[in-house]
Formats: structure tokens, sequence, C-alpha cells
């Protein structure tokens, strides 16, 4: 991995700033390339098509990807490309050192930061999630920034950005922590430090997946400064009496009444809340089994992948090809099940839960737009992905994963605790032709957060930023106008 042309420095308090630029050696590529050559495929088992992905990522629809990479692919044009397009600076951050709280660790954390030149912009903390890097704003960041007239869309659709985006350390061009106990805590103590460190001493937040668990960590860690937080697709833990009782009993009275009267259906819609029958005991409690191997936030297999991090790194820090099956298999499992809806409907969590219903269940099919997800959705974003991952090796971000998971324990206090701090969220998950197979219902949340606002789509979308980048700025202009806008209407003195 080749480091950064710096230009010119900037000052900031004490500590420096400095522009980056990835560059990465040809020794490095070519060595990619050789190990790409050497790679040997597994045999499989065939399997019928609605069936493939059972056993993991398809040989099928990996061997393609292998010869693209080995025979199309242009590093240097995408590496030039963002270096042009996502304003790269690096800093270095001190934290306390894990094993002496009198010392202290310093680690060069890489982060995007482009500044809006509108007069009121919000300050906007992107975070990234696993196994994602920086690249993951890449789609809205320009949307973000410098909004264009949209009239029809409300007032919410011209609220500009100062975004940052920084890498998680371990993740891209962040330095690593030496420590295994650093994790979503240390992580969002960092990433405080860099946002006030730019001048921003107030500012909203947005991630998905464990992007949204950093927003937590912050939110709860800096509810002064981190005043707002969006997320999209998230999964929470059902309430219980002893957590929060009025969570509990709203969830309570919204499965006894289907959530068909809209004063007491408190934000749920009928397919949150459908009571299975005698008959699918044993698929509800091989659903519920599967649940159980669930992390806390995303699917299974970051859950697996944590398990024995520094095994599983000595295979695909090694083979490039290996890594991308791994990539590939991640993605896929947080991709809905369902590709029918295509459209889009805006509501409050709290109008009609059978419009809601009703609105699901009549849409239009747009069979170019399914086409086009299915053949360049994930896959799109993993072609630029997998060299950001493939570059530092992936040991430092499955160390990290593995104690991001420890963080978020059911039992700790960072999972039971009530966040104050505003949640707007965007939910771009597909209904389900399977009552069993379907996310946690959005106001579940209600039980750790003060869910604010909620908005959600039919457009099939595991990766929001990627896969619906549209929706997903009109969605944050919207929320963080009304939910944060105010606290921003002195502008930032921001440095030249």
């Amino acid at each position: 991995m080749g480091e950064g042309n710096v230009n010119i420095a900037i000052a900031a308090g004490d500590v420096e700033v400095t522009p980056y630029s990835m560059h990465v050696s040809s020794k490095y590529l070519d060595l990619t390339k050789k190990k790409l050559e050497l790679t040997r495929l597994p045999r499989e088992v065939e399997l019928p098509e609605e069936r493939r992905w059972d056993l993991g990522t398809p040989k099928a629809v990996l061997e393609p990807l292998l010869d693209y990479w080995l025979e199309h692919y242009d590093w240097r044009v995408q590496e030039a490309h963002l270096n042009t397009s996502l304003p790269q600076y690096r800093t270095t951050i001190n934290l306390p050192s894990p094993s002496n709280e009198d010392k202290v660790q310093s680690l060069r954390i890489h982060f995007v930061h482009k500044p809006s030149s509108h007069r009121h912009a919000i300050p906007l903390l992107f975070c990234h999630t696993w196994p994602s890097s920086f690249i993951e704003v890449q789609k809205i960041i320009d949307a973000l920034t410098d909004p264009q007239s949209l009239p029809s869309f409300g007032d919410g659709a011209q609220q500009a950005f100062h975004v940052v985006v920084p890498s998680i350390p371990g993740f891209g061009f962040s330095d690593a922590s030496p420590s295994e106990t650093f994790g979503l805590e240390e992580t969002a103590e960092a990433f405080s430090k860099l946002m006030n460190r730019l001048g921003y001493d107030r500012y909203v937040a947005h991630g998905t997946g464990w992007g949204f668990n950093i927003c937590r960590a912050l939110a709860l860690n800096h509810p002064q400064s981190c005043i707002s937080v969006h997320t999209a697709n998230p999964t929470f833990a059902e309430p219980t009496f002893q957590q929060s009782p009025v969570s509990f009993l709203k969830y309570q009275v919204a499965k006894v009444t289907k959530a068909s009267v809209t004063s007491l259906s408190f934000g749920y819609v009928p397919s949150e809340v459908h009571v299975d029958s005698g008959r699918d005991t044993a698929n509800r409690s091989l659903t519920r089994g599967l649940e159980r191997l669930r992390g806390p936030s995303g699917p299974t297999l970051s859950l697996l992948y944590s398990y024995r991090p520094q095994t599983l790194a000595f295979s695909l820090c090694d083979s490039p090809i290996g890594l991308l099956a791994g990539l590939l298999d991640v993605i896929h499992t947080q991709a809905p099940p369902s590709l029918e809806p295509v459209t889009s409907r805006s509501r409050s969590p709290f109008l009609s839960p059978i419009e809601l219903q009703q609105q699901d269940s009549h849409h239009d099919r747009s069979s170019v737009e399914t086409a086009f997800r299915s053949a360049n959705g994930h896959v799109a974003a993993n072609s630029v992905l997998r060299l950001v991952q493939w570059l530092p090796g992936p040991e430092a971000s499955l160390r990290w994963l593995r104690r991001a998971q420890l963080d978020t324990m059911p039992t700790s206090s960072y999972s039971a605790s009530r966040c104050p701090v505003p949640l707007g969220i965007s939910a771009f998950r597909a209904q389900k032709t399977n009552p069993h197979d379907k996310a946690t219902p959005l106001m579940w949340g209600s039980a750790t957060w003060n869910i604010a606002w909620v908005k959600r789509h039919q457009r099939p979308a595991a990766l929001p930023a990627w896969e619906a980048p549209d929706l997903l700025v009109l969605d944050m202009r919207e929320y963080f106008q009304s939910h944060g806008g105010a606290a921003f209407r002195t502008p930032f003195n921001l440095p030249a």
C-alpha cells in the first residue's frame, strides 16, 4: 500500500491535517495479478437456481468476476477517479492507551472531507460499515454537499451538508490500533476528536450496519455534539418489559389489534405483527434458531467472521479471490430476498397502517430496474470495495469486528441504554413472501432510541448509498433539516 502525496499542510489546533492521495505501488499490483493467476477454484455441488447461494458464494458467480478482475479491471483508472472525486486527508488522533491510562496511542486517521458552499450547511459525519469503506459515500457526496433545486420535494430537498467520512482504524488508509480491545467506543471517540479538530463542535451522523453502531456510541457518549442520527435498514431486539415497559406494552397492543387501528398501531404495520399459526411451529422454531446465530447488527456471517479473526485472516490476506468471495457472500446475505418492489412511498410511522400495507401489496414492477440491480447492484459495489479491503489486508478489520460484536452483546450497557438523541430511519427492505423471513419491526427500536422519523420505501436496497442513492439523499435532507437543522442556522467558519 503506497503513501499519500502530501502537497500542503493545514494547521488545525496543534496537529496538522494533511491532504492525502491514494497511490498503490506497481510492485503490489503485480503481486496481486500473480495471485489471481494462481487461483485454484474449488468444486461445488450443483444446486437449483433458487438455492445456489445456500452453501455460500457460487462458483458461477465468482469465476466471471475473477476473469474480469484479472483481464479488464484497471486500478489506476479507479485510483485517479477516487482521488479526484473524494478529497482525502489524514491527521493523527491521540487516544488513551488501553493498557496504560497515562499513555496515549497515536493513530493516523484517513478521511474524506468535502465542505459545502451553502450558507446553512449542516456538518455530517458519515460512518461506513463492515466490510465496506469510505468509498461507500462516493455516489451521494456531491448531492449532499451541493443539492440541486427540487421544489416539488419540499424545503428539506434544499438542505446541504459539510461531509466528513473517516475510515475506521484498521480499514482502508487509517492506522489499525495494536489493541484487541479497540472497538465501537474507541472508534466513536476517534471520530469525535476528528470532528472537533475540523471545527465542528456540533454535527449530525449517518451510518448503516456497523456504521449505525458507531453512530449510537457517538450519540450515547457525546449527545451535546452528535445531536441527530439517521440510518437505513436497522435491526433491533424485541423490547422487554424490564428494559422499557412502555415500548413493550405498545408492541403487545399492536399485536393484539394486528396494527389495524391507527391510534393503536404505534408505528407498526400489519406485516410486522403477523402471528404465526399453529401448523407453522416447526418453521417458527427453525427461524428463531437461525436468528440466535445473528449478530446484534447484521447477518449471520458478521458473527461467524468475528469468532476466529486471526485464523480467517491467513487465507483472506493471502488470496484476493478468497477475500472477494467473502465480501460477495456477506453482501448477498444482507440483500432482501424479494426483488419485486421498485417504487417508493413516503409515510410517517404514525399514519394508517392499513394504507401502508395496501401500498406494499399494490405496486408496479420494473423489469428493467430489477435486472439492472441484479446485474450491477452488489457486484458494482464490490468491484471497488474489494481492492480497498485487499490493500491493507483484512486482519485488522476482522479484529475490529470481533470487538464490535462483544461491545454490542445484549447484556452490555451499550445495548441496554436508551439514547435520547433523535433517530431517523429509512427502510428499504421489501415485503417478504414468507412471514417467517422478515426484518425486525422498526418500532422495536423505540426501547433504546428516540425514534423521531421513519420513511418506508419499496425499492430493495441492502446498500442504500449504492443501490438507492437518490432516495437516501432525499431522506437525509428531509430528516436532518427538520431534526437538527435549527441548531445550524449560524454558519460555520470553516478553515481556509
